[in-house]
């Protein structure tokens, strides 16, 4: 996921530690010939890069892990309304319509709050 630089600190190893929009933290070394960042050696480099975007792998696990938590939640709600509706005698088409109400009145809020405890 994308995240800009807001700003920089160095680790305890004397390394430059980019900190990123999301909260999260990302090594930016220059250390040739793996890394070419030679923009990180200088002040004017770092100002210079404030803002450019990098891949933040914790958020990336973080959405996969939330995903993973959500999703089946939601597929139940879906279900669950798409089966009742068939019960009600609704045919395919309005068993799909309603399942699609039924998400747009889900406790997506909800959800979301309890997903993200088990992340913690």
């Amino acid at each position: 996921m994308k995240q800009g630089i807001v700003g920089y600190l160095t680790d305890s190893e004397n390394h430059w530690v980019a900190k990123l929009e999301c909260g999260h933290v990302q090594h930016v070394r220059h250390d040739p010939p793996w890394m070419e960042r030679e923009w990180v050696t200088t002040v004017e480099g770092r100002e210079g890069h404030l803002g450019t975007e990098l891949d933040c792998k914790v958020c990336d696990e973080l959405a996969e892990r939330f995903a993973k938590l959500l999703l089946p939640k939601l597929r139940a709600g879906l279900n669950e309304s798409y089966e009742s509706a068939g019960i009600s005698g609704l045919c395919d088409e309005g068993r799909f319509e309603v399942s699609l109400s039924a998400l747009e009145n889900m406790e997506i809020a909800e959800i979301i709050h309890e997903s993200s405890r088990k992340l913690s």
